[in-house]
């Protein structure tokens, strides 16, 4: 999706913007992408404004020296069968998204030294566990049934959040009872109702970093939405993540809209109480009876004037929360392929000990000298089954480790490629640290590492517009799913929020929300539509 034909200076050039759009995207992440495809299936012409040089947010790649690995994209859920999900993938891509199902072990959760799988399917994720745990069997039937218990509200909950505030309390009122009681607790609150087993919770708590908040903060309703996603296997696009946001795009394009890079909005231009406009960068405005901002609440907030009224509670309300935790991703290339180095596609989640939320704490109390306590490795070419055509003989990695933002923080005014020595010694402490894991339990990539690139969360702040390296934007907690302004219609007519923040982190999370969004634009339920 790069190239001049989606320059946004090269469009204004030939005039493309001249002609009037019936509504207008502020980035081309997930959640962007997918409100303004579903609102060029039903006939307007959309113009999506995405300020970098690449569209996709985190589901684009980048290339290096012979090797490409996606940003944000390692696994999806619920793709492979027939829900609303897949039925909402293959809706905005028109049907050209295809799938590979992982194995039937997708994740594999170690605990120390301690290795446990996660098998696809309900009964065999429930077997497996019982043959790691055999007098936790009661406990861990009774967790199966909490998830799909927590789970099962979250539709109504959200659906709620694409209605006006004025017409929402009524079905509030119906849905939010059954969505709030498990929302309002945390992860670890509910599972040590169940076991006092210390190591059985870690393991179920294994790959919290896809939510990436700690147990001991993150609401069970959360963790239960995640858990459910997965319970039935992952899958992985075929040809990698670039192409789910190519299928969006291209369906843009089908209906006359057009999706911009090098297009940064400046402001949000509102008169009379309703936004009708945005002004770009380099001052030139682009009209549109709709606005929809996929950029984050907070960020959208601050393209509006500073004393607009209406706002004000949401700029208090959204500067209270918590954001998630950082990360830091090292992408390794290997001159090898994955079956000459006996590499699968599940991935890894390694944690320090059973301990997390202990082990957390020691290291954010001293996190220059303290190892990362949570690790994730994932394959993309081991899940891609195009890879080995494309890149034969060669292989890749990605390392995501969890960090603490303050060690960033003292660069935070400094540039992109130019952030001084002190930084890039820190880069490499950090790729050393990481690659020594990738090591531990992938010895036969030792002597194959050809080239290593790491990301920091002053990268996702540079290349995301985050804050803190939040790439997954405020924290699930139990506070965040009891605010009633997280919805997709703003104070401000004419403006509507879409992504993770309407809804949940993530990608798919991303995607419902930019669902929401469309709903509120069109008024209609879309949800209901996408129902098989």
């Amino acid at each position: 999706m790069s190239g001049d034909d989606q320059s946004y200076k090269r469009a204004r050039l030939r005039g493309d913007l001249e002609s009037p759009f019936d509504a207008i995207v502020i980035g081309s992440g997930a959640g962007g992408l997918c409100s303004a495809a579903l609102l060029a299936l039903d006939g307007q012409r959309v113009l999506v404004l995405e300020r970098h040089a690449v569209a996709g947010g985190c589901l684009q790649v980048y290339k290096r020296n012979g090797y490409e690995w996606d940003v944000g994209l390692h696994y999806v859920g619920e793709v492979h069968r027939e829900g609303t999900l897949s039925t909402l993938f293959n809706k905005v891509s028109r049907g050209r998204l295809k799938w590979a199902r992982m194995p039937e072990i997708y994740n594999r959760i170690a605990i120390g030294d301690a290795i446990f799988d996660y098998h696809a399917g309900s009964s065999a994720f429930k077997a497996r566990m019982k043959e790691y745990f055999p007098a936790e069997a009661s406990a861990i039937d009774r967790y199966i049934e909490l998830v799909n218990l927590a789970s099962k509200g979250s539709a109504g909950f959200f659906a709620e959040r694409a209605l006006p505030p004025s017409q929402a309390d009524g079905l509030y009122a119906q849905v939010a009872p059954t969505f709030m009681t498990w929302a309002g607790r945390t992860v670890l609150d509910v599972l040590r109702e169940l076991t006092s087993d210390e190591t059985l919770i870690a393991v179920l708590c294994g790959h919290f970093g896809d939510y990436a908040a700690l147990p001991e903060q993150a609401s069970f309703a959360a963790h239960a939405m995640v858990i459910r996603h997965y319970l039935d296997g992952a899958s992985y696009p075929i040809g990698g993540a670039q192409g789910v946001a190519d299928g969006m795009a291209d369906t843009v394009r089908s209906a006359g809209g057009l999706v911009l890079v090098g297009a940064e909005v400046a402001r949000l231009i509102e008169r009379g109480g309703q936004v009708h406009a945005v002004e770009m960068a380099d001052g030139f405005v682009i009209e549109a009876k709709t606005v929809i901002s996929s950029i984050g609440i907070r960020k959208t907030l601050d393209m509006l004037p500073a004393d607009l009224e209406s706002c004000a509670p949401l700029r208090w309300a959204s500067s209270k929360l918590p954001l998630t935790l950082g990360a830091v991703v090292l992408n390794v290339g290997l001159n090898k392929s994955n079956q000459e180095l006996g590499v699968g596609p599940a991935n890894i989640w390694i944690h320090r000990s059973a301990q997390q939320g202990q082990d957390w704490k020691r290291y954010v109390a001293n996190p220059a000298q303290e190892p990362m306590p949570l690790h994730f490795i994932s394959q993309p070419s081991a899940k891609d089954p195009t890879w080995a055509e494309r890149y034969p003989g060669r292989s890749t990695m990605d390392i995501c480790s969890f960090t603490d933002w303050r060690l960033f923080e003292p660069y935070t005014q400094t540039q992109w490629k130019r952030r001084g020595q002190a930084y890039e010694d820190l880069k490499q402490r950090l790729t050393a640290e990481m690659l020594e894991q990738v090591y531990r339990f992938y010895p036969s990539a030792k002597g194959h590492v050809d080239y290593t690139e790491l990301a920091t969360p002053l990268s996702f702040n540079h290349f995301l517009n985050r804050s803190q390296g939040d790439f997954m934007s405020y924290s699930p907690t139990p506070q965040r799913y009891a605010q009633r302004w997280m919805r997709a219609h703003s104070p401000v007519k004419g403006l509507y929020f879409s992504g993770q923040d309407v809804s949940m982190g993530g990608v798919s999370g991303a995607m419902v929300g930019g669902l929401l969004a469309a709903s509120a634009v069109l008024k209609r339920d879309l949800f209901r539509e996408l129902r098989p």
